[in-house]
């Protein structure tokens, strides 16, 4: 009886171990989750600086094509009106020789 007594305190010990180190394993587990999560989330702020950085050098090198375009603009109507003026100049000089 004793010794069964003893068998069966033991067993009992055995199950609460196995509890606890059942309980001990998810304890590991979720901190090595938490960790990953900590991680994941360091990596997606990161991401998100860049990106933004990236948007906003976009963002910049759009206006800048834009004046660009403004300016090449301004230069072809200028080209066009200095070009007029030259063939005005020349005609008034062939005018100016018919006398």
């Amino acid at each position: 009886i004793i010794l069964q007594t003893q068998l069966e305190k033991h067993k009992a010990l055995a199950e609460e171990s196995a509890k606890k180190c059942d309980g001990l394993q998810l304890y590991v587990e979720i901190e090595n989750l938490n960790r990953s999560n900590k991680q994941a989330a360091a990596l997606h702020n990161t991401i998100e600086i860049r990106l933004n950085r990236a948007t906003e050098e976009s963002q910049k090198l759009k206006s800048e094509i834009n004046k660009m375009k403004q300016i090449n603009k301004m230069h072809f109507e200028a080209a066009k009106l200095l070009s007029f003026t030259e063939e005005e100049f020349v005609k008034a000089l062939d005018w100016g020789g018919s006398f």
